[in-house]
């Protein structure tokens, strides 16, 4: 099972999302989720930092449950869990225009993998996966804007810089979904929207599409995100602060088979949907502060692999 890819996949996790970027829900903008990303922008010469950590738990597997997943379907892997350290910026350039690029560090705990040998034997490998992920740089152009609501073009390039050499414990090297970073460029492109419906309530909705580059014979399967968010301010005044407001977030993540050589990986891809309520608190005009689980609520995964079990999404932000 390629579980791993939901973090390196977007150098998020997720699942995670994408919208670690791109969200832009810091001070002064729409009430916005975790993952789905604002069609707002930032004005000419105004910054936002965000610093995030993203924790995925997954269904756990003993080395004994590895082998017997593997005596199903051939070849097994799967991780315990994962811990994604983010950092991201954006930048306005021009009049509805910004520029954002981001990195991360992912660490996961008890990858395990199981295949069975031409001669009958099957091979247990074991390894805790850490190193940097892939950097990420995105454009968002704003192409509407005023009543009818905020909608933006988004586009960018992923830059092959993670580590993807890690080993397990038997000298193998990890399949390329499996390492904190693919080694595999990637174009991700979409829209977002963002609007208010009332003072206090806002939405933001999202698709975004990542396709991967083949390298070496091997293509990583491309990630589909759609997502909307529905948040309300809890405190009157948008102006006083501390300023609280609570969101209810769904993000549908479709990924692809991976492919070796044309031919597909029946136990990678698969469709899943993520619920998520989330809260915010804007200290002042600059910080900002989300906490935001998350729990699948729809899973349709392709052939032999375990699920997630749970996400949480810490995030910090500043903006000038």
């Amino acid at each position: 099972m390629r579980i791993c890819r939901l973090v390196s996949l977007v150098v998020l996790i997720v699942i995670f999302g994408p919208g670690w970027l791109l969200a832009n829900h810091g001070p002064g903008a729409s009430g916005g989720g975790a993952a789905t990303i604002s069609g707002e922008v930032l004005k000419p010469e105004h910054f936002e930092l965000e610093l995030r950590e993203d924790y995925s738990e997954f269904q756990h597997f003993n080395p004994a449950g590895a082998i017997q997943r593997a005596a199903q379907g051939g070849d097994f892997d799967a991780l315990d869990r994962g811990f994604f350290t983010s950092l991201s910026g954006a930048y306005g350039l021009f009049p509805n225009f910004q520029i954002g690029a981001g990195i991360g560090y992912f660490v996961g705990q008890h990858f395990v993998s199981s295949s069975q040998q031409p001669d009958g034997t099957t091979t247990v490998g074991e390894v805790n996966p850490t190193g940097f992920t892939d950097l990420v740089v995105i454009g968002k152009y704003r192409v509407l804007q005023g009543k009818p609501g905020n909608l933006s073009l988004i586009a960018g390039v992923v830059f092959p810089t993670g580590r993807s050499d890690v080993k397990n414990n038997l000298g193998e090297q990890l399949s390329p979904t499996d390492q904190p970073g693919t080694g595999r460029w990637g174009i991700p492109f979409g829209l977002a929207y963002s609007r208010f419906l009332t003072p206090r309530i806002t939405i933001d909705a999202s698709v975004l599409y990542i396709y991967r580059f083949e390298a070496g014979g091997f293509k990583v399967g491309d990630r589909f995100d759609a997502g909307m968010a529905i948040a309300y301010r809890l405190t009157e005044s948008i102006r006083q602060f501390p300023n609280y407001s609570v969101f209810l977030e769904l993000n549908n993540v479709y990924l692809a088979y991976d492919q070796q050589d044309g031919a597909r990986d029946p136990n990678s891809g698969g469709d899943t949907l993520y619920l998520t309520p989330g809260f915010r608190v804007r200290f002042d005009k600059t910080w900002a502060l989300t906490v935001a689980p998350s729990v699948p609520v729809y899973e349709n995964l392709y052939g032999n692999q375990g699920r997630v079990n749970f996400k949480l999404a810490i995030a910090l932000s500043y903006a000038y």
